[in-house]
């Protein structure tokens, strides 16, 4: 095996195991493939162009800023905490009003727009999901891989993510998943939206 092949299997393999790792990201997928495959689908999708943009800056050795500036890592889990405790308190909200206990003023079914934007924000606002695109590149010496390296890597690392994004709303859009979930919807969304307010509670506790 080559020097440069055996650098791209390694972050190939580093992203399947972050990728399968549970956090923000698998949460927000599972909610939204719970309501349909298609908004599973639009979350999965919402996190490419970040992990993209993450994977270049890493490669660009950007990662140097947050060393430098760790107030920066600390503003985004803080904003990640406070969104994904607004997402959990909506998802409750919307658990009560499908279920007849709240008439007004209560949140409209999720769309494909807003599964993707909550699938960006979440990886966006992500400091251990930038955390890891800023180190992992240097880890590996990926630096030496050519120019049409690079990009191959880039491409392929949030590919990756997606690609398993993709198979778990696939997975929890399943007809024997989906006859589960519409006997308990609301309960399942009850417990979704206190894990999102567990995340976030978590993210906001932590020093680092």
């Amino acid at each position: 095996m080559t020097d440069s092949l055996q650098i791209i299997a390694t972050l190939a393999a580093a992203q399947v195991v972050i990728a399968m790792a549970p956090g923000p990201n698998t949460l927000i997928v599972v909610h939204a493939g719970m309501r349909g495959r298609r908004l599973g689908l639009a979350a999965a999708s919402g996190i490419w162009p970040v992990g993209f943009v993450f994977a270049t800056l890493g490669l660009l050795g950007i990662g140097t800023v947050l060393t430098a500036l760790p107030e920066i890592a600390g503003a985004m889990r803080i904003a990640c905490g406070l969104y994904l405790l607004w997402l959990g308190v909506a998802a409750i909200r919307r658990s009560f009003a499908e279920g007849g206990s709240i008439v007004a003023g209560t949140p409209r079914e999720m769309t494909a727009g807003e599964a993707f934007r909550s699938g960006m924000v979440t990886n966006l606002l992500n400091p251990k999901s930038i955390a890891y695109f800023m180190s992992i590149f240097s880890a590996t010496g990926a630096s030496a891989l050519s120019g049409g390296e690079q990009m191959l890597a880039l491409v392929m690392m949030p590919t990756i993510s997606f690609l398993w994004y993709a198979a778990l709303a696939f997975a929890v859009a399943s007809p024997p998943v989906t006859a589960v979930v519409d006997r308990g919807r609301s309960w399942f969304d009850r417990l979704a939206g206190l894990t999102m307010i567990g995340f976030g509670a978590k993210l906001l506790a932590s020093r680092g």
